[in-house]
C-alpha cells in the first residue's frame, strides 16, 4: 500500500503519520509511507499513491489543485483532505474526497477514514468494452489477472474471463492499487490470488484452474520486492 502525507507543517506530518502506521499495522498491510511539504514535490513524485492525506492549503499552490492533478495521474488514488477550513467543501466533494479531517487530527478520525478508504479501494468499478460491444463494470478485488497477447487482451475475474477492447497499457492505468503486479510485459495480476511463488513463475488460483505465469528476467528484482512487501516479508 503506498500512502502520501502531503503538509507544509512538518509537526502535522508528524502527528498523522503515527496513526496510518499504528492502523496498517494491526490490519497486518504492508505500507510504504512518503511525506511531501509542497505541491509541487508530490506532483513531482513517480509514484501511484492508493492513499493521500492532503492539506487543503499549501504554500505553493491549493489542495484543490493538486487533488485534481493526482486524480489525472490515477483515477483510483483515494484523497483525505486534511484541513482547519471548509471553505473548499464543495469543490473537494466534485473531486470524490472521501474524508475531511479537521486538524488537529485525531486517532479515532483517522482510523475511520482509512477504513473507509480500503473499503473504496476494495468496492472500486473497473469499467471495459468487450470485443462483442458490451459494457462491463467489476470491482477490481475481483479481478484476477489480465493478460495479453497477439490475439487480445483478456480479463480474467470470478465470474468470467472478457475479451476486451482496452490496451494492456490503458488498463495498468486503472489497475493502480497496490494488489496489483506486472510479473511480465504481457500480465498484470491481483497479488491476492498468487498460490504459489517461484523465481522464474508463479501461480494464480483461479475458480476453475490454476495458471501458470511466467516471471520476466528484466521484472524479477521489482516484482519480487513488491510481492514480500505484501505479504509483509519486505524489509
Amino acid at each position: 500500500m503506498k500512502i502520501a502525507i502531503c503538509d507544509d507543517v512538518l509537526s502535522h506530518r508528524d502527528t498523522l503519520r503515527p496513526f496510518v502506521v499504528e492502523f496498517f499495522r494491526d490490519k497486518e498491510i504492508s505500507t510504504e509511507i512518503s511525506d511531501y511539504s509542497s505541491g509541487g514535490e508530490i506532483l513531482g513524485s513517480e509514484e501511484n499513491f492508493d492513499i493521500v492525506f492532503l492539506d487543503i492549503e499549501l504554500g505553493d499552490m491549493s489542495g484543490i489543485e493538486i487533488a485534481e492533478k493526482l486524480k489525472e495521474k490515477n483515477a483510483n488514488c483515494i484523497i483525505i483532505v486534511v484541513t482547519s477550513y471548509t471553505d473548499y467543501l464543495d469543490a473537494a466533494m466534485d473531486l470524490h474526497v472521501i474524508r475531511f479531517l479537521k486538524k488537529p487530527v485525531e486517532q479515532k478520525r483517522v482510523f475511520s477514514a482509512l477504513e473507509k478508504a480500503l473499503q473504496e479501494m476494495n468496492e472500486n468499478l473497473i469499467m471495459f468494452s468487450t470485443k462483442d460491444n458490451q459494457i462491463i463494470r467489476v470491482k477490481s478485488r475481483d479481478i484476477i489477472y489480465v493478460e495479453a497477447n497477439l490475439k487480445a487482451v483478456t480479463v480474467c475475474t470470478h465470474k468470467k474471463t472478457y475479451t476486451v477492447r482496452e490496451s494492456l497499457k490503458k488498463i495498468k492505468t486503472m489497475l493502480t492499487a497496490s494488489i496489483f503486479a506486472v510479473p511480465h510485459n504481457s500480465f498484470i495480476v491481483n497479488m491476492n490470488y498468487i498460490s504459489n511463488f517461484k523465481r522464474e513463475e508463479l501461480t494464480v488460483e483461479t475458480p476453475t484452474e490454476e495458471v501458470k505465469i511466467q516471471i520476466s528476467n528484466r521484472k524479477k528484482p521489482e516484482f519480487k520486492r513488491r510481492f514480500l512487501e505484501f505479504i509483509g516479508e519486505g524489509e
